[in-house]
């Protein structure tokens, strides 16, 4: 039985991190997409745009970390190693592209993942 320091797991708290960083980063921009009305609140860019492509990650990473959590209780290898290749592989160019960021957190997961699927009895 896994923890909370499963990679699936590690992957959930990056997105919940990721949104309160978010929150408290782009406050402001918050404010104005509410005040402005949630519907068509985004421009196409500008702050706004910024703000609300900054919390797009956010849901489809933690159902990655969600299903790479299922896989890792179910000793299913194969999948790990799939999940942690393309998120390795996909963190590498964004830190890359965004040096300073926290996109070496996935890295980081991803790396650890492809470890632990080596580990995985076939």
């Amino acid at each position: 039985m896994l923890d909370v320091f499963s990679n699936g797991r590690l992957l959930q708290w990056v997105a919940l991190v990721h949104v309160a960083v978010g929150a408290v980063f782009y406050r402001d921009e918050l404010r104005a997409i509410a005040r402005d009305g949630v519907v068509a609140g985004v421009p196409y860019r500008g702050p706004k745009a910024t703000a609300f492509w900054f919390f797009v990650p956010s849901p489809p990473l933690w159902l990655a970390g969600r299903l790479l959590h299922a896989a890792e209780e179910a000793g299913d290898a194969e999948a790990l190693r799939g999940t942690s290749r393309v998120g390795a592989a996909s963190a590498l160019a964004a830190v890359v592209l965004m040096p300073v960021s926290g996109f070496w957190a996935w890295l980081l997961i991803s790396l650890r993942g492809l470890r632990t699927a080596r580990t995985m009895r076939p």
